[in-house]
């Protein structure tokens, strides 16, 4: 069955085994877009499982107002999706993680995982602090892996003028993490 048909039968009438089926298709792949943003908290993946099941709760709530027209159903579902990974890191709190709270992989990768978090939270505290649309520009390509015709369709912007917030915001951040390391 097709996005569009699942989707007329959760409106229409309520039907769970559709919705189960559409949440199901996008699961793991909007799992992965937030584990990649959740790499600076103290227990990713329960992070990315409790946002990711957020997400989909938001979804089928907002499933009313979506509008084919405007986008097609995952680019809309990326939309919903950094909505809530925005509004999700607004409430973490920015205190330092204490170091029996990291999990590492293994001894070996014990200084490569603590920069890798290091890493991970400056650039969360970075994105924290953009305006609402660079924000989710980048979100989108970088966690997302979207395009920028994609972003540009789910944001309803030109393609060019989220290529210029992107790249503009990339020089940025590079700078901010060029002394980091």
């Amino acid at each position: 069955m097709d996005n569009a048909t699942l989707i007329r039968r959760i409106l229409r009438r309520q039907d769970a085994t559709a919705a189960n089926e559409l949440v199901t298709r996008y699961y793991d792949e909007i799992y992965r877009y937030v584990h990649r943003q959740s790499l600076a908290q103290p227990d990713p993946r329960q992070e990315a499982m409790d946002l990711t099941q957020e997400i989909f709760i938001a979804a089928l709530r907002s499933l009313p107002g979506y509008d084919t027209k405007k986008s097609g159903f995952r680019t809309w579902l990326y939309h919903v999706s950094s909505s809530c990974v925005i509004d999700a890191r607004r409430k973490f709190s920015s205190e330092q993680v204490q170091i029996d709270t990291i999990e590492l992989t293994s001894d070996e990768n014990i200084v490569l995982d603590f920069e890798n978090r290091e890493l991970a939270t400056r650039v969360e505290l970075y994105l924290r602090e953009l305006p609402g649309v660079e924000q989710r520009i980048l979100r989108l390509h970088l966690y997302g892996e979207q395009t920028f015709g994609q972003i540009a369709a789910a944001l309803e912007m030109l393609e060019s003028t989220v290529k210029t917030k992107y790249y503009r915001s990339i020089k940025q951040l590079k700078e901010e993490l060029r002394d980091a390391f």
